[in-house]
């Protein structure tokens, strides 16, 4: 039977532990906004192209390569809709950038459809966006490549399978070819007990098991914080 101090002793020792854990989770979070400082650039009009289905490309549960920066990613299941629905939730939260104009890709699909076929399919698929971009007098364009879209199997409360989902985007100049930015994500959600780094995410996500868009969301919220500014943006802040 334990004693009346073995108690106090285990009851402070807890308070101490979850105590370092929202230090340590709380530190973390502090480093990744110090260490990603926003960036100007001079980009007032972009171009967003739908994001690409790779398990489509490379079948499901194979390392499959970014053909813009080589990163790998593991592919796996993905529904019919999510690449609409991640291509139109990016296009909603960088709406509301009041520094950029942006262009949908339906816009795109003539001016693509002609450079096809003038090139007779020569052309390499940067090369098609990058003229694509041009023809439309952007500044840049946006590509996305989806990897991975998995449901969670189960509730919110309870899983035999979590959410996972991986993607990547890049923002490419037209002038040049280069990449002015570039953000990826590629998570599998675990429990608290997992990963008590993750202290900070669980409880945004209400302590609960999340849905393949909601961890979709969540991933593109956070990598756009790090989407660069314009000179113009950044005077005003």
């Amino acid at each position: 039977m334990l004693k009346k101090t073995d108690l106090d002793k285990n009851s402070n020792f807890f308070r101490v532990f979850l105590l370092a854990v929202v230090l340590v989770s709380a530190c973390a979070n502090d480093a990744v906004v110090k260490d990603r400082p926003p960036m100007p650039f001079d980009v007032k009009k972009i171009l967003i192209f739908p994001f690409e289905d790779m398990a489509g490309v490379y079948g499901q549960n194979v390392n499959a390569r970014c053909p813009v920066c080589g990163k790998v990613f593991i592919t796996g299941q993905i529904g019919e809709s999510a690449t609409r629905i991640l291509t139109d939730q990016m296009f909603i939260l960088l709406k509301e950038r009041t520094d950029i104009e942006l262009i949908p890709a339906s816009q795109a699909r003539g001016v693509m459809s002609g450079l096809r076929s003038g090139n007779d399919n020569a052309l390499t698929e940067k090369d098609l966006w990058i003229e694509t971009g041009r023809d439309l007098n952007t500044d840049a364009v946006i590509v996305g490549h989806l990897y991975r879209f998995r449901e969670r199997i189960g509730t919110q409360y309870s899983v035999e399978v979590p959410a996972s989902v991986a993607f990547d985007i890049h923002l490419i100049g037209v002038k040049d070819g280069r990449i002015l930015w570039s953000g990826n994500f590629d998570e599998t959600q675990q429990s608290l007990f997992e990963d008590l780094y993750q202290l900070g995410t669980f409880f945004r996500r209400g302590g609960r098991w999340i849905t393949a868009q909601e961890l979709a969301v969540s991933g593109l919220e956070g990598m756009l914080d790090t989407f660069p500014a314009s000179a113009k943006d950044l005077k005003n802040q």
